[in-house]
């Protein structure tokens, strides 16, 4: 199993309770539309929630000249 797939699946749990609880409030219909739509946007908000804050630290630790040289990769060959 990759890493991504447990963090996708703790996204989906959080956002369906969380969608579930907070549409419960204003009646059964809205709550099982929360859990749905809780399911499906959490799934897809954790992941990236994570990527950004991955990359905030990585600007904060390291900074932006050597957070930009990972992403660009080692230089190739000199011709």
């Amino acid at each position: 199993m990759n890493l991504i797939e447990p963090i996708i699946l703790a996204g989906a749990v959080l956002g369906s309770v969380a969608g579930g609880v907070v549409g419960f409030m204003s009646g059964i219909g809205w709550g099982v539309a929360g859990l749905l739509a809780g399911a499906v946007l959490g799934a897809l908000a954790l992941p990236a929630l994570l990527l950004a804050l991955a990359l905030l630290f990585g600007l904060v630790t390291r900074g932006a000249r050597q957070l930009l040289s990972l992403f660009r990769g080692t230089p190739g060959p000199k011709r």
